[in-house]
């Protein structure tokens, strides 16, 4: 940037002082303006923030240390460099004037070279800090970009290998996306912490990976299983379980659970270990009602869709059985919530 697009705040209570300070700048091609006074100066930077000060440190009123201190105290003025200009270059002065803000010293009396030389070095080492904030705000804003498409290439991805997973069984990928659109309200209604719905809605698209290691003729049998094929089929739940559980991040971890909970009932009767009540982790209690909720209302190779109306009185009916009872009980309430998804993500 050339000179005469900088500006530079002259602060003396001394004419001659001025007219010396400003001869030399403005032979340089620096714009100039001049405070007699810190009450002045710092109604002047309010009005129009310039490029660097040279502030005095004796005057009447309002000292150089106090204006100084006073502007590096207000966040949209403390970026301006100010070089102290001063009769006393005694060491205390300068201490003094460095704990307010000062970038640098120039004791009097002045010699023009010396004056040009720092202004110029400090006009262009703000130049180079401001360049590098900008630079920094740039970055964080291009990784913040980027973080966010990862996040949302990750979505994707979860939900179109859930989806691979699901299609061996004769379902549509929609449903791991009503399912977990089902389980995100219900965590939601639940209370759960907004982490933990974030989790849940990431994590329950792979509440059946354990069906990889069940053969097709078992998942895809149009009739009912023998009891040898329901015990293999109930395995899917451990075997989605160790898929995800030696996993450290939180989605994956969230993902064991939901894998291995989500056929247990509240009564006790479900599989694999036969937990009950809130000894089931509640991520598998809000998975195991979404799951029924979206298996009743689709057809599968075994079974015709109900209506949503006919699903939800089942799910009333199972209330402190299979079922959460507050869980149904928030179903119940929101009921016109969960057929808002059912309808917009119907096969």
């Amino acid at each position: 940037m050339s000179n005469n697009l900088k500006e530079i705040l002259l602060v003396d209570d001394r004419k001659e002082n001025l007219e010396l300070l400003n001869s030399f700048l403005k032979n340089e091609g620096y714009q100039t303006r001049v405070a007699i006074n810190g009450k002045i100066a710092l109604l002047s930077v309010k009005a129009r923030k310039p490029d660097l000060i040279l502030l005095d440190i004796e005057m009447p009123g309002m000292d150089g240390y106090a204006v100084s201190a006073k502007l590096k105290s207000d966040k949209n003025t403390a970026d301006i460099p100010i070089i102290f200009v001063s009769a006393h270059s005694d060491t205390d002065a300068k201490v003094k004037s460095f704990q307010v803000g000062a970038v640098d010293f120039i004791a009097k009396p002045l010699a023009k070279e010396e004056v040009l030389a720092r202004v110029k070095t400090h006009l262009e080492l703000s130049d180079y800090r401001h360049e590098l904030e900008k630079r920094i705000e740039d970055a964080i804003s291009e990784v913040t970009r980027l973080n966010s498409d990862l996040v949302i290439t990750q979505k994707e991805m979860t939900f179109a290998l859930s989806s691979i997973m699901e299609t061996r069984d004769d379902d549509t990928g929609r449903h791991v996306m009503r399912v977990a659109a089902y389980a995100k309200l219900l965590a939601l209604l639940y209370g759960l912490p907004e982490e933990d719905i974030k989790l849940i809605y990431e994590a329950t698209p792979f509440h059946d990976a354990g069906k990889v290691a069940i053969p097709d003729s078992i998942l895809n049998k149009p009739g009912k299983l023998t009891p040898q094929e329901w015990d293999i089929m109930t395995t899917h739940t451990t075997k989605g379980h160790m898929i995800f559980k030696d996993a450290t991040r939180p989605l994956l971890k969230t993902s064991a659970i939901i894998a291995k909970e989500h056929h247990e009932r509240w009564d006790g009767s479900g599989y694999p270990e036969g937990l009950k009540g809130e000894e089931i982790h509640i991520m598998g209690r809000i998975v195991a009602l979404s799951d029924v909720l979206d298996a009743l209302t689709n057809e599968r190779v075994y079974k015709r869709a109900w209506s949503f109306d006919e699903a939800a009185e089942y799910i009333a009916s199972e209330k402190g059985k299979m079922f959460d009872p507050k869980l149904v009980e928030l179903f119940l309430e929101y009921t016109e919530q969960f057929r808002q998804i059912y309808t917009e993500l119907k096969d």
